[in-house]
């Protein structure tokens, strides 16, 4: 695993925000919620919906394509395509990443390729 620097200033991203950002081929989504920080694929599993512009509710993150809905805070699937509760199957979980601010800049712990 290698930290990234996002070049994203930690004190940028308010609490109940999200911003996608491209580290080099992996697009990850970092949000803040609650206080924390967290980092996840940018992109819904499902069919590729842009979770950047999905519906952010406290830890609940949910897909604008097709209200799958993940946990922030893990990645893992809340509701299936179509928010069918609890999750049958359809979709699988986001990748979490590690996040840090280190010298004020937010940095993400990507797996080497």
């Amino acid at each position: 695993m290698t930290w990234r620097s996002t070049d994203i200033a930690g004190a940028t991203l308010a609490d109940g925000a999200s911003r996608e950002v491209l580290l080099g081929t992996t697009s990850v989504l970092l949000i803040r919620s609650q206080g924390r920080l967290y980092a996840l694929d940018a992109i819904c599993p499902h069919l590729g919906g842009l979770l950047a512009d999905g519906l952010l509710e406290g830890e609940r993150l949910t897909c604008p394509e097709h209200a799958a809905a993940f946990d922030v805070r893990d990645g893992h699937v809340l509701a299936d395509p179509f928010g069918i509760e609890p999750p049958l199957d359809g979709v699988g979980p986001l990748t979490a990443f590690a996040v840090r601010v280190e010298a004020g800049t937010i940095e993400v712990d990507l797996p080497d390729r």
